[in-house]
């Protein structure tokens, strides 16, 4: 189904499992909300019939919700290039300041006992070994978890419309590789209140080792309790033998009623 660049696009994900027990006060497992349509979509050089195989690997993004005041709950799964391990990593960030308040690292590889990882190997295992400490964080922060809906770049809001926009600061790379993003800015325009710049990356313009070679929003996820936003883009980071390149998700914050301007 083609969609106009006004229309908004929406992905349901099937997060119906994902709610705090009123009996238990546990929160669930929370589920994937699939991502890679929409980084086809945005990044078609690395897909299609002309590649042997797709030369990108998205993290995997399991949104768990919002609190009342600005913090964004989510879980991502990092790409396993080479390690033969699984990867986890559980988020609650604040999208009024886009600071992470917390946040729980995992890597299975730091499990060895002996010739043995001994730690979790996928997220069911890890939730159930940690659900305690997460719903403790999960509550603390005020989360509501809930199923997430994302919506397109350009999306609708409180019947005004908005697109977000993200704008690469390329330049050489010292390897001669190939060219890479040394920064980034994101921004949010309403064809009724102006524009704004919501975000600028780190600026890796002198650095010696920086491998990232694409970046592009691929939606927002709207706040059930405020007129705010999360940005979800994606990062493609040059894989460790080269292709597939990895795409880690970055996620910002934006309210959709202050700092504007035409």
């Amino acid at each position: 189904m083609k969609t106009t660049i006004a229309a908004t696009v929406l992905i349901l994900t099937l997060a119906f499992a994902v709610f705090v027990s009123a009996q238990t006060g546990q929160y669930a497992v929370p589920l994937e909300m699939p991502i890679e349509r929409l980084v086809k979509q945005n990044f078609p050089a690395y897909f299609g019939r002309r590649q042997s195989y797709p030369k990108l690997a998205p993290e995997s993004f399991f949104p768990i919700g919002w609190s009342k005041d600005g913090m964004f709950a989510y879980y991502v799964e990092p790409v396993d290039e080479a390690c033969g391990c699984y990867f986890g990593h559980l988020v609650i960030q604040n999208m009024r300041t886009d600071k992470v308040v917390w946040e729980f690292k995992y890597i299975q590889d730091s499990t060895y006992e002996g010739a043995k990882m001994t730690g979790p190997g996928d997220l069911q295992k890890l939730w159930a070994e940690n659900q305690k400490l997460f719903s403790e964080k999960l509550a603390e922060n005020g989360i509501v978890a809930r199923p997430s809906v994302m919506l397109g770049k350009a999306f609708v809001a409180n019947r005004r419309s908005y697109t977000a926009k993200l704008v690469e600061k390329r330049g050489p790379n010292p390897d001669d590789y190939e060219d890479r993003v040394n920064y980034y800015t994101v921004s949010l325009r309403s064809a009724k209140l102006g524009s704004k710049k919501v975000f600028t990356s780190a600026d890796h313009t002198k650095a010696e080792y920086w491998f990232m070679l694409d970046a592009g929003v691929i939606g927002v996820i709207k706040s059930p309790f405020e007129n705010r936003v999360a940005i979800i883009a994606i990062e493609v980071k040059r894989g460790y033998e080269g292709p597939p390149h990895t795409g880690d998700i970055r996620i910002v914050g934006s309210d959709l009623t202050s700092g504007f301007g035409k």
